[in-house]
């Protein structure tokens, strides 16, 4: 038994640093790398894109290109991914910069915008975008927290409850523990083992700079926004159909458990309202619209009720407050169809920019 657990030993020893070295060297999904947004983000400062960028923490990006920028824009764009094809060329002859995050949460923007409060820099205009998830609680957006400390000093300067009771401070720690635990815990995850294995081998993983805005992989722009890559730009008919359809699969990203518009995100967004209005910033709301077939889906739902609801709400909330709002989760009531995606929830650039331009 002795000499058969030192054989076994023998073997799996090599093997399990072999997958370690592979998941750490090959990294994927860049969660060992220190400086991979440091890298995107100095070539945004200094003005050029970047394309090849995969797996970026756009959060980490944001807070780097925030902390380093060289001029306050005229105008800033915040939202999720469904905003982030917004770009400078909407905007002759004034400074521009998009800070959408993916899956952003309503805690984002008030921690994006503390970034920029503690640069002193206030926009002209904004543009925020709207999602129904804003306003669900069940959403399950987490990704936030990177940005914590920042959403605190943003309720803190704002009157609000800006320091954590001691319970939940220590639930932080706890939780930022397990998501530290978790991410190393991919060194010896087959599953990453395989992705990493094939980003050795077969992807060219370097970052390139570059004069176009349109490439074959994904585009970070030096405004802040995105170029998809080609093959979402240029996705046929029936791979549309087909990514539209598995969009629902395991539910409808973000409105899940979305059962009322919950209060303290309610009072967020009002917090973020104030803010800007205090400093004279004109406020654009842009509801972004889901794929038709999507949509049909949310509207017949009951479980999707809140989603109507949501965008009630937030016009009710632009009208008390004079904002402009554009768009709407309806594609139907903007005149789009489904050649105007990219997949469930996502328009192309030409709708969404033709959208914030209206």
């Amino acid at each position: 038994m002795g000499q058969f657990l030192k054989k076994t030993t023998c073997f799996l020893f090599p093997l399990l640093i072999l997958v370690i070295g592979i998941n750490f060297y090959g990294d994927a999904g860049n969660l060992y790398s220190k400086d991979y947004e440091t890298k995107i983000g100095e070539e945004i400062i200094r003005g050029h894109n970047v394309t090849n960028v995969l797996n970026c923490d756009e959060r980490v990006l944001q807070k780097y290109c925030i902390n380093n920028l060289q001029v306050c824009p005229d105008i800033l764009a915040i939202g999720s991914s469904r905003m982030m094809m917004v770009h400078a060329s909407l905007f002759k002859g004034t400074t521009f910069y998009n800070a959408s995050v993916s899956g952003a949460a309503v805690e984002d923007l008030l921690a994006i915008t503390s970034m920029y409060d503690q640069k002193n820099c206030s926009p002209r205009k904004i543009f925020i975008g709207l999602d129904p998830w804003t306003l669900n609680r069940n959403s399950t957006q987490t990704r936030w927290r990177v940005l914590n400390s920042d959403l605190k000093k943003f309720l803190s300067n704002s009157n609000d409850s800006g320091n954590l009771p001691d319970e939940e401070n220590m639930k932080e720690r706890f939780k930022s523990t397990l998501r530290a635990n978790l991410k190393y815990n991919q060194l010896i995850s087959p599953s990453y083992f395989q992705q990493s294995l094939y980003s050795v081998f077969f992807l060219n993983t370097t970052l390139l700079v570059t004069t176009q805005k349109d490439n074959i992989t994904l585009t970070r722009l030096s405004d802040g926004s995105i170029s998809y890559d080609a093959k979402t730009r240029e996705i046929p008919p029936k791979e549309l159909e087909k990514k539209v359809a598995d969009f629902t699969r395991d539910g409808i990203y973000g409105i899940e458990n979305f059962t009322d518009l919950d209060s303290d995100d309610q009072k967020k967004l009002d917090l973020l309202i104030t803010y800007y209005k205090q400093r004279k910033t004109e406020i654009i709301f842009i509801l972004a619209p889901y794929h038709p077939d999507i949509y049909k889906k949310i509207a017949t739902s009951s479980k999707y009720i809140m989603v109507s609801e949501s965008e009630k709400y937030f016009k009710e909330l632009a009208d008390k407050n004079h904002i402009k709002i554009k768009g709407s989760f309806d594609p139907g009531k903007i005149g789009l169809t489904s050649k105007d995606f990219y997949d469930g929830m996502h328009c192309t650039e030409n709708a969404i920019q033709s959208l914030v331009n209206q």
